[in-house]
């Protein structure tokens, strides 16, 4: 490969990377991440990501409220009302298309951003909306997206379960059109699932996202990205400082 062909998701400079974060529900990764820019802010670090901008599809949603408590700029566009009013099916491509013509105008008043993460924004993004900010989206699953069983509608740990693993990894990836799972940037430490049923929801998801997602989330925003270790080359695959990843990606810890 020819690294002069690489793409950096970004390149660092004098100011923290500006990051947009979407989100629909209680926003407890979008907590992980802006907890440790603030640390990162008080030991003084130079390069990592800064929040400078919370979107939501859902007004008054519990992590929009909680950024508007942190000082950070809240923009919201109701999906459901959008839809309402233009009397179009939410998920056919070109009202898919309009709304996120709309989100992209919203967005763009208030920041030029650098990343855009998406914590629990439960809109699929239309073409227009991956094209504008190709190689700048990231995503988190709860779960291995390596793995060849899963299928939606089930929770991964679940299918784990029924798979007959007995742990489980979270994974960050680079969202991508027409794809469930685009290319893995990182992967958690094994998270085990020992001694947990179907009926332990509550406790396996607490689990998951305090072993998993606010760990690699974070790292992967601050310690990877801004710091401008990751690229992508033309058929998607991602190197972290010049080496290419496998289809798992970085395993965090290792």
């Amino acid at each position: 490969m020819d690294k002069s062909q690489l793409k950096p998701i970004y390149v660092p400079n004098d100011e923290p990377m500006s990051v947009t974060v979407f989100l629909s529900g209680s926003g407890t990764n979008f907590i992980a991440i802006h907890e440790e820019q603030k640390r990162l802010e008080r030991v003084g670090e130079k390069n990592y990501g800064k929040v400078d901008l919370v979107f939501t599809n859902v007004p008054n949603c519990k992590g929009a409220q909680l950024a508007q408590e942190y000082d950070i700029p809240v923009v919201n566009l109701s999906s459901k009302k959008f839809f309402e009013i233009i009397e179009k099916d939410p998920d056919d491509n070109e009202s898919r298309d309009s709304y996120d013509a709309a989100v992209i105008a919203t967005i763009e008043e208030y920041c030029d951003t650098d990343l855009i993460v998406l914590a629990g924004y439960r809109r699929r993004l239309s073409s227009k909306f991956l094209n504008r900010y190709h190689n700048r989206i990231i995503n988190l699953y709860p779960g291995d997206i390596t793995k060849d069983y899963l299928v939606k509608g089930t929770e991964a740990w679940i299918q784990a379960l029924s798979a007959g693993e007995d742990s489980i990894k979270c994974s960050v990836y680079m969202e991508r059109d027409n794809e469930r799972f685009g290319s893995a940037i990182l992967q958690s430490q094994p998270i085990s699932l020992s001694g947990f049923a179907e009926k332990d929801t509550i406790l396996a998801n607490e689990r998951i996202r305090q072993e998993g997602e606010w760990i690699i989330f974070p790292y992967a925003v601050h310690n990877l990205i801004a710091k401008g270790c990751l690229a992508v080359d033309q058929e998607d695959n991602i190197y972290l400082e010049g080496v290419k990843l496998s289809k798992e990606g970085l395993q965090f810890g290792s």
